[in-house]
């Protein structure tokens, strides 16, 4: 008798549990590409792309709806990771014999008509990451290398400081003083750089699966965590960061854009998935869309740029 009074509580509760309301996205248009897109940056009316052994793709998306190639840039090492700053593209350089990777510098001030400025050889180069307000340097994730580059003259740019990380560092996100590095089976790793090179480390958290992207909003750095999906950590104290909760989404999650309480994840094999992080402790599901296979995205105005394998660059909004 107590047991059916008890199965009966439960199925009561269960009919008054609020549903959550999953919302629609639609594809508005694709640009299929030459290559296997993997890194993005937007810049205006052009979205800039890191199309692997498809080098450098500039794509007009003036009309998010009639998406063209306007200019392209090729180079015999597949470039993995770009950044745009002013009228300069930073890519980073994957490396493979006969190339060595590193850095590449092209001048994007003319879209259809990309050209050479410098370069600098060294290690792999997975992405890499340009603050707007710092105009000398931009920071590259370079496998087992974490490298703050001087651009100050960018015919001639050269490694300023260089730490060998514990990880494979796949991405980063640099904020004033702090650089967050996703270090895949490591998770993440935080490095303040107003340290001597020796105390630069500060921290790290380990994260359930591999830790592919991050991006750092407010007191919250979110993770693209592979299988695990997102995994949200607090970095008020980033010498001691803390976790805070986790989405376990279906595919694996390789690329994270966080803006006001959405974090947009290109899930691979699953397409685009959307979570609702305003409550940090309990993320929901707020909405997805299919794609064949999510690599990266970014999210700008009220239009997610996607970028898959399969499709190039696919760009998608909310249905109302």
């Amino acid at each position: 008798m107590i047991r059916k009074i008890i199965l009966f509580t439960i199925l009561i509760l269960s009919c008054h549990r609020p549903q959550v309301e999953i919302h629609n996205f639609l594809i508005i248009s694709e640009c299929r590409l030459p290559g296997y897109p993997r890194d993005i940056d937007i810049k205006g009316s052009y979205a800039y792309i890191a199309d692997d052994q498809g080098g450098l793709q500039i794509v007009d998306i003036s009309n998010p709806e009639s998406t063209f190639i306007v200019g392209h840039y090729f180079h015999q090492t597949n470039i993995q990771g770009v950044a745009v700053r002013d009228s300069f593209a930073y890519l980073a350089l994957a490396a493979g014999p006969p190339n060595n990777g590193g850095m590449l510098i092209v001048n994007v001030g003319k879209p259809s008509n990309p050209t050479f400025v410098g370069q600098d050889n060294w290690f792999y180069g997975y992405n890499v990451f340009a603050p707007e307000n710092d105009t000398k340097f931009v920071y590259i994730a370079a496998r087992y290398w974490f490298i703050v580059e001087d651009v100050s003259w960018p015919q001639y740019p050269s490694y300023s400081r260089r730490f060998a990380t514990p990880g494979n560092v796949h991405n980063l996100y640099v904020i004033d003083s702090l650089a967050f590095l996703a270090c895949e089976q490591m998770g993440l790793i935080i490095y303040n750089l107003n340290n001597p090179d020796s105390t630069a480390q500060i921290s790290e958290m380990d994260t359930p699966s591999n830790a592919r992207d991050v991006y750092v909003l407010g007191n919250y750095a979110y993770i693209a965590d592979g299988y695990d999906g997102l995994v949200i950590i607090d970095i008020t104290n980033p010498q001691n960061p803390a976790f805070v909760s986790s989405f376990d989404t279906p595919g694996y999650a390789q690329g994270v854009f966080v803006k006001d309480n959405l974090a947009y994840i290109a899930d691979g094999s699953d397409g685009l998935k959307v979570i609702d992080v305003s409550d940090a402790y309990n993320p929901v599901l707020y909405g997805e869309k299919d794609t064949p296979y999510a690599y990266y995205l970014y999210v700008k105005d009220n239009l997610i740029y996607l970028l898959d394998r399969d499709l190039g660059l696919v760009i998608i909004k909310e249905e109302k």
